[in-house]
């Protein structure tokens, strides 16, 4: 190459030829990509909402079957988005995920024997005060049992079940076996940690904060990976979008294998927690997520955000996340809608969007396609 940027051949000068490129094989699937996009774009435009995000997983082995992002923009031509359009907040962004957290709490307490599922816990007029603090509920629930407390999605009921029987190192604990504060190492770029403060640098309403999903910063993937815990029977498992590597011939030079990262619960306590979010589904606040013949399990989640110092319904983060079918899950989705205007809630804005993607997929699945004809010849 000359001064002028051309380029000549160079007598004498070393020839290397070119090699052909290796392919990838990925875990995403098109026809279910397309379909989770065209429902989240269509599930941000009806909310009137600023962004959405979805990612899908494959409990078992951890395989990303779908993400996607709203706003999205053309790979061809990135200049012509915004730097928000271009990001995955899928791995890149960090947030307060609301009553979706409960899972962390309600699997300490269960885990650790200190609650059991039909336990009754006082929810009072649906208010408490916590250390100078008032926390709420969407209701007044009264006595109820604590499989409903996550069904119902009390936060009264939740923070004082993990205040009385859950220490705060034991939380801490359970919340970083989950994958709280550390990376999945999913094999794409600008993955974020999260934020979560170890018991030592917390105040007095740390505790009861974080069992309701405030005062903890996480990510999507984080979310719907701890959630496939529950689908798969406690194990957590390594995300990954590469299923392989193949050579020019297309013979297979390297095959992802799933990787378990740790056990976060006996298969036990799995067991025992799955109706209580297949309740919150069926009667809680998730009956926008219910599919016809198919057994769905989910929480929903409303998060506000601080704005000048206070909390904020104008950028609430409405999310739902859950896997289906419920008994034998090939699928955990997770949907967040963010800044929505039409409601602030997750059961209202990200539950019907799971159960229209779920609609779409179910056919994508031989075993839910043999359930859902079985469910509906009886």
């Amino acid at each position: 190459r000359d001064r002028s940027g051309r380029i000549k051949a160079f007598v004498g000068g070393q020839v290397k030829k070119p090699e052909h490129g290796k392919d990838l094989v990925l875990t995403i699937d098109l026809v279910r990509q397309a379909a989770l996009e065209d429902e989240l774009r269509r599930g941000v435009r009806e909310s009137k909402a600023a962004w959405g995000t979805a990612v899908a997983m494959d409990p078992e082995t951890g395989a990303v079957l779908a993400m996607a992002n709203v706003p999205t923009y053309n790979p061809n031509r990135p200049g012509t988005a915004t730097d928000a359009s271009r990001r995955n907040r899928a791995i890149t962004d960090r947030f307060e995920p609301g009553s979706t957290f409960k899972l962390v709490g309600a699997t300490a307490a269960v885990d650790q024997g200190t609650v059991a599922m039909s336990d009754s816990v006082d929810t009072g007029n649906g208010w408490a005060v916590f250390h100078g603090h008032t926390m709420k509920d969407g209701a007044a629930y009264g006595t109820i049992s604590f499989a409903q407390v996550l069904s119902k999605s009390s936060n009264v009921g939740m923070a004082k079940t993990v205040k009385q029987h859950v220490e705060p190192g034991t939380f801490y604990q359970y919340a970083r076996n989950m994958g709280f504060s550390t990376p999945t190492w999913i094999d794409l770029p600008g993955e974020q940690e999260g934020v979560l403060k170890m018991p030592d640098e917390w105040s007095q309403t740390t505790l009861t904060s974080m069992s309701i999903g405030y005062e903890v910063s996480i990510t999507p993937l984080q979310l719907v990976t701890a959630y496939s815990a529950l689908a798969n029977g406690g194990e957590l498992m390594k995300p990954y979008v590469v299923a392989e590597k193949r050579g020019v011939r297309g013979h297979t030079l390297w095959r992802n294998e799933p990787e378990t990262i740790r056990r976060v619960m006996a298969a036990e306590t799995a067991e025992t927690l799955r109706p209580a979010f297949e309740q919150a589904v069926e009667t809680g606040t998730a009956t926008e997520a219910q599919i016809e013949g198919l057994r769905v399990a989910g929480k929903t989640g409303t998060a506000l955000q601080v704005a000048d110092g206070h909390y904020t319904k104008k950028q609430a983060r409405a999310s739902f996340v859950g896997f289906f079918p419920a008994d034998d899950p090939e699928v955990t989705l997770l949907v967040i809608v963010g800044a929505p205007k039409t409601s602030i809630y997750g059961g209202a804005v990200a539950a019907p969007i799971f159960r229209r993607v779920a609609r779409r997929w179910a056919g994508t699945f031989p075993s839910v396609v043999d359930r859902m004809t079985a469910e509906a010849s009886t």
